[in-house]
């Protein structure tokens, strides 16, 4: 367990730097100029294409898991991945091939509802051709255990995207969507022709084994499902408010969830360094240093992230001042979905345990269930609610899937503790208090008395204490490091 701790403090800043900072920096000031470049109708409509493309991917993205599995395996035994990285391609070719099929056939209907010319609907097989190879070259970089350019190589494609925008807006030169699109492929290609070159001695000659296909295959197939749940969960509620409302309030919709998708980015990271943790754990038959892990730590994350969830609640109002007047109404969706991401945080503390312990069929039903769930609650809340409907669709959601994770660990375990449920209250308290109070000074008022009132709590229960800190001592950090999160924690003891 100290060998695999080690690491954890640089290689998550790596990960934070490059693929969740960096990326949310940059993304998020590249939905500020997007927004202001494009009309809300607009907007939709790019978003409308990014959604549509990730739906007729879900054939395409299933077996990149399998490059991070055999491909590890390959890479210390052979030192290369080349066999992996070509086996998942053996794989992909007829999805590949149904993908520009259903785009010639359904071309017209395509075009029509993101609102785009028949023409420009093939970007949609480029777009999905591109982001596949740029993501199965970014998890080869995982698979050799090179972290650094695993988290540093999606900077490529949202910095290039970010200075076309820029451009674009400093310049105000007039832009149609195709091109914001075409802007955007262009991204993935640089990132593809990056990449491959810094591989090129890892995936050379071009191997096709069919034992490695057969493997590859055998792994991945079960994750069909799981990945589809994920992509029905992240686009469905663009999906049907195209349905019922008018493209601009696509737009308006997705800004509010573009934002909460970015602050649960870092979190989620996580999950990438807990899963050897929690394997090494299993292997070491250290099952109580687990329970330890469920009972302890999670409950203090929930309730860390909690607060954080609730300065974000009282942000939330300068969202019209960020983006403009139309995006007023992504407010209060922004808040509902925020309360959803402050559940999500256990899921995600949840995740790593699970996977460890090899229940990947029971999070793929939670997950199909999560992913019926919103698609029937969208279907009948948006006609009623409008863009509200979608975002309680998805809160409820994500609320249902971590309260299932929970279900199946504690089973596991042979547990019943559901106590950081109860750490998420200053997020359930401020939710309330931006329903019921308005104004920025008041809002702001209130979260610091929540604040106060959540700490003093904390100090009062067991949920931190000094036991908790030894971990800190098998991680390599700075001395002042340790000692600043010592002196921060020792605040809530």
């Amino acid at each position: 367990m100290i060998e695999d701790t080690k690491p954890f403090l640089y290689n998550y800043l790596h990960l934070v730097l490059g693929k969740a900072l960096g990326s949310s920096v940059i993304g998020f000031i590249s939905l500020l100029l997007i927004v202001r470049i494009l009309s809300p109708a607009d907007y939709g409509s790019y978003v409308l294409f990014i959604s549509v493309a990730s739906i007729i991917a879900i054939v395409t993205t299933w077996t990149s898991a399998s490059i991070v599995r055999f491909g590890r395996e390959e890479f210390i035994t052979e030192g290369s991945v080349r066999k992996t990285f070509w086996a998942n391609y053996g794989i992909l070719l007829p999805a590949f091939a149904i993908c520009l099929f259903l785009i010639f056939i359904f071309r017209a209907r395509l075009s029509d509802y993101i609102g785009i010319s028949q023409d420009a609907s093939y970007l949609i097989f480029g777009y999905i051709l591109l982001s596949n190879l740029s993501l199965n070259i970014s998890v080869a970089f995982q698979a050799m255990g090179k972290m650094k350019h695993f988290s540093y190589l999606p900077l490529i494609l949202s910095g290039s995207f970010l200075a076309a925008l820029a451009i674009i807006y400093f310049m105000s030169i007039p832009v149609s969507i195709e091109l914001v699109i075409g802007l955007l492929i262009l991204g993935h290609l640089l990132v593809s022709i990056i990449g491959l070159w810094l591989l090129r001695k890892d995936i050379t000659p071009i191997c096709f084994s069919r034992d490695w296909i057969k493997r590859c295959f055998s792994y991945a197939w079960p994750l069909f499902f799981g990945s589809t749940s994920g992509v029905v969960v992240h686009h469905v509620d663009q999906i049907v408010i195209r349905v019922f409302m008018p493209l601009s309030f696509v737009g308006i919709y997705h800004v509010a969830y573009r934002l909460q998708a970015q602050l649960i980015a870092i979190p989620m990271l996580s999950i990438s360094l807990m899963f050897p943790l929690m394997t090494s754990l299993i292997v070491a038959n250290s099952e109580s240093a687990i329970r330890w892990y469920k009972r302890v730590y999670s409950s203090q994350i929930a309730f860390l992230w909690a607060l954080v969830i609730s300065v974000f609640m009282v942000l939330a109002p300068v969202i019209p001042w960020l983006f403009g007047a139309d995006y007023a109404a992504a407010v209060f969706p922004f808040n509902i979905l925020l309360l959803g991401v402050a559940f999500q945080i256990i899921a995600i503390v949840n995740s790593p345990v699970l996977s460890a312990h090899g229940l990947i069929k029971e999070m793929a039903v939670i997950n199909i269930i999560m992913a019926t769930m919103n698609l029937g609650l969208d279907v009948l809340l948006i006609p009623l609610l409008g863009i509200k409907g979608g975002a309680i669709a998805t809160a409820v959601a994500l609320a249902f899937g971590a309260i299932g994770y929970s279900l199946v660990i504690n089973k596991r375990l042979r547990i019943n503790d559901f106590t950081s449920y109860a750490w998420l209250f200053p997020a359930v308290i401020s939710f309330a208090g931006s329903v019921f109070i308005h104004g920025l000074a008041y809002q702001a008022i209130f979260l610091v008395v929540v604040i106060i009132i959540s700490i003093l709590v904390a100090k009062r229960s067991t949920i931190f204490n000094m036991e908790s800190l030894a971990i800190l001592d098998s991680i390599d950090m700075p001395a002042f490091v340790r000692q600043m999160i010592k002196r921060v924690y020792s605040i809530l003891i």
